[in-house]
């Protein structure tokens, strides 16, 4: 009896979120009534002889993500002032900024039809953002140094994935979006998915179990161009501030220092603050930002152990100059 074996993979990830599914057919004899409401066409494919995999799946994965922006727009004020006209993009000198994060991913799937799967996700998220800067207000350049800000989010998304096998050949093409809420930013950031992936299936001696390989290409972005508000404490989000403030003063000339000290108080004076003073240190800023991916694309390659037609375990890894990706979970199969 001839057999031919196809093995589709649904793979994906956006910020934390993550989907996947596969599937196996064997032609043969069989005509028995399909048990399941899904796939549609379940039963052509049961009289076809076609091994379906179990059509719903649960997922739980640990995700990590590495990414690294660019700022195109930045503006702060104080405690309600508007000091955008001296704390930009272009006098704070940012230079790189790294995004990173830790999440649980959790993920409903189903097989609709033979080809096509549609699944929704839910994450939550612990991670952080380092800044780099290097001011400069006309007196020189301050030194280089960090700010930190930790958060954590819940992510929101859903998507579809579209199939094609042959023999032990696969490819899936993937479309997700998603939101990411943070008590840091007042809009949620919507991110954009697609992701192309190709693989090649090996079938171990053991019934039901398997072992595939992948490689592909994900690319994805912010879905909206505009700008971002949020609000933080100084401290927070520089908390060594005073120390390279004092550092950098000290390293002038007295010069340089009597002119520094007459703006800083014709800013005090204008706004009320404190700036230089370490009152400010805890004074809230209010921000808005916009920012872009360094790099939209990346290389991604795992693989996938069936160990029976209900547990799938999986990982996956991906990489590009600006960005990493470390995935792995386990994957539980049911009829509906």
């Amino acid at each position: 009896m001839r057999k031919l074996t196809t093995i589709l993979m649904l793979l994906l990830i956006s910020n934390p979120l993550i989907a996947q599914s596969d599937f196996l057919t064997i032609e043969n004899d069989s005509t028995e009534k399909y048990p399941y409401t899904f796939p549609i066409w379940g039963q052509i494919l049961e009289e076809k002889g076609i091994d379906f995999p179990l059509p719903a799946g649960i997922s739980v994965h640990y995700v990590y993500n590495e990414m690294y922006l660019g700022i195109s727009e930045f503006g702060m004020g104080i405690n309600g002032t508007d000091l955008s006209s001296i704390l930009n993009e272009e006098t704070l000198g940012f230079q790189t900024t790294r995004a990173y994060s830790n999440g649980i991913n959790l993920r409903g799937d189903l097989f609709t039809l033979p080809f096509l799967n549609v699944y929704g996700l839910f994450s939550y998220v612990e991670g952080g953002t380092e800044v780099a800067l290097q001011p400069d207000f006309g007196s020189g350049k301050m030194p280089l140094f960090k700010s930190s800000v930790i958060f954590d989010a819940i992510s929101f998304g859903g998507g579809m994935t579209l199939n094609y096998g042959y023999k032990d050949y696969f490819i899936s093409a993937d479309v997700n979006y998603s939101g990411t809420h943070t008590d840091l930013l007042e809009n949620d950031v919507n991110v954009v998915v697609t992701s192309l992936r190709v693989g090649k299936t090996f079938h171990l001696k053991k019934k039901d179990r398997l072992v595939n390989f992948y490689v592909g290409a994900m690319y994805r972005n912010f879905n909206s161009r505009e700008t971002n508000m949020g609000a933080i404490q100084v401290k927070e989000a520089l908390p060594e501030l005073d120390k390279h403030y004092n550092d950098w003063y000290n390293q002038l000339t007295p010069i340089q220092q009597r002119l520094l000290d007459k703006t800083i108080n014709s800013i005090n004076e204008e706004y009320n603050l404190e700036i230089g003073e370490g009152g400010v240190m805890n004074s809230t800023v209010d921000y808005h930002i916009k920012k872009e991916l360094i790099k939209k694309w990346t290389f991604q390659f795992g693989g996938q152990f069936q160990l029976n037609k209900r547990i799938w375990l999986r990982g996956e890894y991906g990489v590009s100059d600006y960005s990493k990706f470390i995935m792995t979970g386990i994957n539980y199969r049911f009829g509906i």
